[in-house]
Formats: C-alpha cells, structure tokens, sequence
C-alpha cells in the first residue's frame, strides 16, 4: 500500500503554522507551547489552524514527518544488511530509542493527542507505529522459522516491546532514575531481546 503524502505541508498558511510551532517549540519547549499561542504568533485564526490540525499531536506528526520517513529508511537499510536476526532487533531498538532520545517531547505530544479517548485513530494505528511494529515482527517470524528463537506470539511481542519504551516511560527512566540512553538500550536488551534466543 502506498504511502501517503502529508496532508498540509505545501500551502503558504500551513507553511507559517509549522515554522512558528518549530519556533515556539526551540524558545518554549513543545510540552509549553499552546494552539492560541501558535495561531497568535503566526498570525492566523484559530479556526484556521484547526481546520488543518484537530490538535497539537496532528501539527507535530507533520512536523516530524520527514524525520519518521528518516528512521524507516534506516530501519530499512538495518534489516537489509548482512547478520543474524538477533544482531538486526538489537541494532533496530537502538535506533528506535536513540530516535526518542532525539525528538521526545515531540513524540510525546504526538502520543498524547492521538491515545486521547474518543479519537478516531489511536497512536497505535499511525503510521511511524505500524511500520515499526511490522519490521519488528516481521524480523521476529524470520528467527523463529530459522529456528534461532522461541516460539513466541510476534505481534503481541512487537506491540509489548514498543510500549515498554513509550515517551512517558522514557522520559521517567531518564530523568528520574538517570538512566543514560546507552543503558537504556543495553538493559532492554538483556531483557526482552536476548532471553527469546536460542
């Protein structure tokens, strides 16, 4: 199925709106940065701005969409390498966390609009998450069919393995337990991709 194009990023109007929200975003922090605050600063109603964005989490899924088409390209470029299936999850969920550690106030706010309740897609349905959640398992079934791993259900182990590493629950492991990313990346490791290998 192809891949669609962003919705807004071409017309002068959305044009203002993004490049302020990144504005606002470097000055204030995303998680500071109101919708009033965005349309006031570019100039625009903000029935003209919601037109466009049905909240922030829509603005900011714009705002990285080049960089989510970024880390697919590298995920791409991992499992397409040569190696063991083991080495290609590891080295997958490293580019996964290092990606979070690079943009998570982002992703955060991206999480948090769209797992609101009464939402028509949750996060769990865009697009960075199911083709993250597919290279997972899709790398997951090739070890098992070699039989290098456990037998195993590789969709709810995908699904369980990205919400291990949620925004939320990075940022707590970072900044309250002071975890580095480095760590991050070699405890998860041990626990969740290591034991499910012969």
């Amino acid at each position: 199925m192809k891949e669609q194009k962003p919705k807004h990023g071409t017309d002068a109007i959305s044009t203002v709106i993004l490049k302020t929200t990144e504005a606002l975003a470097d000055r204030y922090g995303i998680d500071k940065v109101s919708m009033h605050q965005i349309a006031q600063t570019a100039g625009v109603g903000q029935g003209t701005i919601y037109r466009r964005y049905a909240n922030k989490g829509a603005l900011c899924m714009e705002l990285m969409d080049e960089k989510f088409r970024l880390l697919q390209e590298h995920a791409a470029q991992i499992v397409g390498q040569p190696g063991t299936v083991h080495e290609k999850l590891k080295a997958v969920l490293s580019e996964q966390i290092h990606f979070l550690e690079s943009h998570v106030s982002y992703i955060e706010a991206i999480h948090d609009a769209a797992t609101c309740e009464g939402k028509k897609q949750t996060f769990y349905e865009s697009r960075p998450y199911r083709f993250l959640h597919q290279v997972l398992r899709d790398l997951l079934n090739e070890a098992i069919t070699a039989k290098t791993a456990k037998p195993m259900n590789t969709d709810f182990t995908a699904h369980t393995w990205i919400a291990s590493i949620n925004p939320k629950v990075y940022l707590y492991l970072r900044k309250k337990k002071r975890y580095s990313e480095k760590e991050i990346v070699s405890f998860f490791t041990q626990s969740f991709i290591d034991p499910l290998f012969l």
